[in-house]
């Protein structure tokens, strides 16, 4: 296949590989801090208080949550929960109107404060926001079991933008975004290898694991020899000047015979073989 479409597979894959393996476990990918995992701020931890309520902007304070000790368990299954319902709470104003608003039902689990369950409201009515709401003042609160109180406000709403962004960063620490992300790379790596030729492989080159460089014995007797005549061996070691000048036929005057005779003056190269001989037997006796 293409080296593109190779990568496409192989970038696709370990996209799924990853988010499957954190979206099965449920091990959130530590890519981001979860805003989930922030602790709550208890504004009163006990049975019996005194609030103020004030609001700031209009229609974003929301009172305060409200928790106690226990389980999420329907036992009986009347769809509200078992510790939830026996626990006797009121919050009063200077009038004795009563604005806590309980919550036991099952659809309303929250998992952010450990070994405790969620109750109901104080001042705001989360399933109703027709009740009526507190005015700024001074409440008296009064329990029959231990409870812990949190302040909450509405929260502002989210442009498309950023809600855009909170959902692709919910899905990258959940795995989401990446199985999502590698399945359409997966698709799009199935399109190139269709619209992608095969890049054709070339044949390995061979090498050779010794010396490349070739040697060649020649001998002085050999057949190969060169243009002069001479073998290759030795005219390569020959200089120019004794190639080509023409050689010398006997002695010269004032030089050494070529059959390693004595040195005779006088003695020309046209002399006879005979009379050389004479003169030097000649010499050696006198």
């Amino acid at each position: 296949m293409h080296p593109a479409t190779n990568a496409t597979f192989a970038i696709s894959g370990s996209l799924l590989f990853i988010g499957i393996l954190f979206f099965g476990t449920g091990t959130p990918i530590p890519i981001f801090d979860s805003t989930d995992d922030e602790e709550i701020q208890f504004s009163f931890s006990g049975t019996t208080t005194t609030l103020l309520f004030e609001q700031t902007d209009s229609g974003s304070n929301h009172g305060w949550a409200v928790y106690t000790y226990g389980i999420y368990n329907d036992s009986d299954g009347d769809g509200s929960w078992d510790d939830c319902s026996s626990v006797e709470i009121s919050l009063l104003n200077e009038s004795g109107e009563d604005f806590h608003y309980s919550d036991c039902a099952a659809s309303t689990q929250r998992k952010d404060v450990p070994d405790m369950i969620y109750i109901g409201q104080f001042c705001f009515n989360p399933n109703n926001s027709s009740s009526p709401r507190c005015s700024d003042g001074n409440y008296s609160m009064e329990a029959s079991q231990f409870v812990r109180i949190s302040q909450e406000f509405e929260k502002p709403d989210m442009s498309v933008l950023s809600s855009i962004a909170s959902w692709i960063r919910d899905g990258l620490v959940s795995g989401v975004t990446l199985i999502c992300g590698g399945s359409l790379l997966f698709l799009f790596a199935i399109m190139l290898a269709l619209a992608l030729p095969d890049k054709k492989e070339e044949p390995p080159k061979k090498r050779r694991s010794g010396p490349t460089a070739e040697w060649r014995a020649y001998s002085l007797s050999g057949q190969e020899r060169g243009d002069d005549g001479m073998p290759k061996a030795f005219s390569r070691h020959s200089e120019k000047k004794d190639l080509f000048r023409k050689p010398r036929k006997g002695n010269v005057v004032g030089g050494v015979h070529k059959s390693g005779g004595l040195y005779l003056e006088g003695w020309k190269s046209e002399d006879s073989d005979a009379e050389y001989k004479k003169k030097v037997e000649d010499r050696r006796k006198g």
